[in-house]
């Protein structure tokens, strides 16, 4: 084997010997930044986003105050068939009084911190996979590709949008941006106070199983996006 291994670097250093490569430009020409957010209003935006991620398999509820937001989260709950889940802090939910309401209709809420000895860790793996939906926030929505922007943190958990087959995410209409440009033009000063930056659009999918389109492979099988006005 090393002689053909051999023969073959050698056919490579002459043909680097005598490849064509074009002269570099001295100046790379000014490329034309994108209108970051069009005049349009919340509404025309949500409606956007919302189509979106509709035709990506995600649901987007819209309810028009937030406790009828938080009745659409226990909905989702109470469908999911179980009674355990990964979620972000109260703080960081953007609806008043859900995490008390989560817990006053009987859902446990897991600890995500996972030890790093590796009997606890793979213990603490296993209860984790327990949880059934995971509820977050979220730091953005992209209205052009109905995509969320999601900000982990300490009290952020990252599994709680990837581990659980349900994602419930709560992006409130303010934070919905016309494109991923106008998205990092106007929250620059947010995105480096988390850990991880994550953009998600629609549930997990996978066509390296023998080519067939798979959901939920890699992640979530369903997302909810409660849209709080």
């Amino acid at each position: 084997m090393k002689p053909d291994r051999d023969s073959m670097l050698e056919r490579i250093r002459k043909s680097l010997q005598s490849a064509y490569l074009p002269a570099a430009r001295e100046a790379i020409p000014p490329r034309p930044w994108p209108t970051l957010q069009p005049a349009l209003g919340l509404g025309a935006l949500a409606d956007s986003f919302t189509r979106e991620a509709a035709a990506l398999g995600v649901t987007v509820h819209r309810p028009e105050s937030e406790a009828q937001a938080t009745e659409a989260v226990l909905a989702v709950l109470r469908e999911s068939g179980g009674n355990e889940i990964l979620a972000w802090a109260d703080s960081d939910l953007a609806v008043r009084g859900l995490g008390e309401a989560i817990r006053a209709a009987g859902f446990t809420r897991l600890d995500p911190t996972v030890p790093r000895d590796p009997a606890p860790h793979r213990e603490k793996l296993a209860e984790l996979g327990r949880a059934v939906v995971g509820v977050t926030g979220a730091l953005g929505g992209l209205a052009d590709t109905g995509t969320l922007a999601l900000l982990t943190g300490p009290t952020r958990s990252r599994m709680a949008s990837v581990l659980p087959p349900i994602h419930i995410a709560l992006l409130p209409l303010s934070r919905i941006y016309s494109t991923m440009a106008a998205f990092f033009t106007l929250q620059s000063h947010l995105v480096g106070s988390g850990s991880n930056l994550v953009f998600i659009t629609g549930p997990s999918r996978t066509a390296d199983i023998e080519l067939t389109l798979t959901i939920g492979v890699h992640g979530p099988k369903a997302i909810h996006i409660v849209l709080i006005p």
